[in-house]
């Protein structure tokens, strides 16, 4: 997938992902508790990324990275070193 931004260096393009308003068994949950869901899918990634690749999903630092929208869509820019850990399965 082509959005036009291309990560530089170690850096990694991220869309992130939003928690739902429900969860399975019904419980809304209050705003506060979704925004505070670190978890993106790694779009495109720089030439120097070593340990992810494009389709992961990951865990990254609440407080890293550029938060930026491009044609509508909320994106992070993060630095490779900012993200805590791949999420399998």
């Amino acid at each position: 997938m082509d959005i036009g931004i291309e990560p530089l260096s170690s850096m990694v393009l991220l869309q992130k992902e939003t928690a739902p308003e429900k969860t399975t068994s019904g419980l809304l949950l209050p705003e506060e508790a979704r925004e505070k869901m670190n978890v993106g899918t790694i779009l495109a990634v720089g030439p120097d990324v070593e340990h992810v690749n494009v389709g992961d999903r990951v865990i990254h630092r609440a407080f890293g990275g550029t938060t930026l929208e491009w044609l509508g869509i909320e994106y992070l820019l993060i630095k490779e070193e900012d993200l805590q850990a791949k999420i399998n399965g």
